[in-house]
């Protein structure tokens, strides 16, 4: 089977995939289709704490990693550091910050502000992606390229700030229990150092360094203005 057959279909699972997530988020704002897909996003095994929507992403994300993996053997071009930090944030807040805030086990007052967050990090999650794989698909297309590179001008500054606090609300519930309430003190400062990270790297570095990148990439496009001849390029 030819490599390039393979990397098509994964590019068509990717984009398939994302807009699933996508429309069962919007199903969920509906009172006629989010009893059918509420499935989705509940806990089914309390022991191991899965949620099938975070399964799902996870399979994604291993596509994401495959488009690095190919970065850096130099078949796709493209920032390697810029995508390998991103999709490290997305694990750790697939594996952290979404379990407990799609379960909704934060609820105070009738508002569940770290579900809020999550979903608004999917919502930017599915978005992009949705955004970027026809790029992939139709190489030659102005449309697509001009979709890749405006969207994300938008749904990035919500994402990163989204995951940032929510990572923080999580990691400061931690630091309120401390580590005697965890059997593991390794695994505690793991997680909490992880989160610190999300924190610190979308806090500080994503508007400083990732945002204006993006900005130099998708604002001519935003406003119409000619575009340079450039090869495809992945995150």
């Amino acid at each position: 089977m030819e490599p390039e057959f393979v990397f098509m279909i994964a590019n068509f699972t990717g984009l398939f995939g994302w807009a699933l997530i996508l429309l069962l988020l919007l199903s969920q704002s509906t009172t006629i289709f989010s009893t059918h897909t509420d499935v989705f996003f509940e806990m089914t095994d309390e022991a191991s704490g899965r949620i099938p929507i975070i399964d799902q992403m996870l399979l994604l994300e291993v596509i994401c990693f495959t488009e690095v993996g190919r970065i850096i053997m130099g078949q796709l071009r493209g920032n390697m550091i810029l995508g390998l930090v991103l999709h490290l944030i997305r694990m750790a807040c697939l594996l952290l910050v979404l379990p407990d805030g799609l379960t909704g086990e934060h609820d105070t007052n009738g508002f569940n502000n770290q579900k809020f967050l999550s979903v608004l990090i999917l919502y930017s999650w599915s978005l992009t992606e949705v955004g970027r794989y026809p790029m992939y698909l139709f190489p030659n297309s102005k449309l697509a390229r001009k979709v890749r590179m405006v969207l994300p001008l938008f749904t990035f500054p919500a994402g990163a700030a989204a995951e940032a606090l929510g990572a923080y609300r999580v990691a400061r519930e931690m630091v309120e229990i401390g580590v005697s309430g965890f059997y593991r003190p390794a695994y505690y400062y793991l997680v909490v150092g992880s989160l610190g990270m999300v924190v610190l790297i979308n806090g500080v570095l994503g508007p400083t360094m990732a945002y204006p990148a993006l900005l130099k990439k998708g604002l001519p496009m935003l406003l119409g203005k000619p575009e340079r001849e450039r090869g495809t390029k992945a995150d």
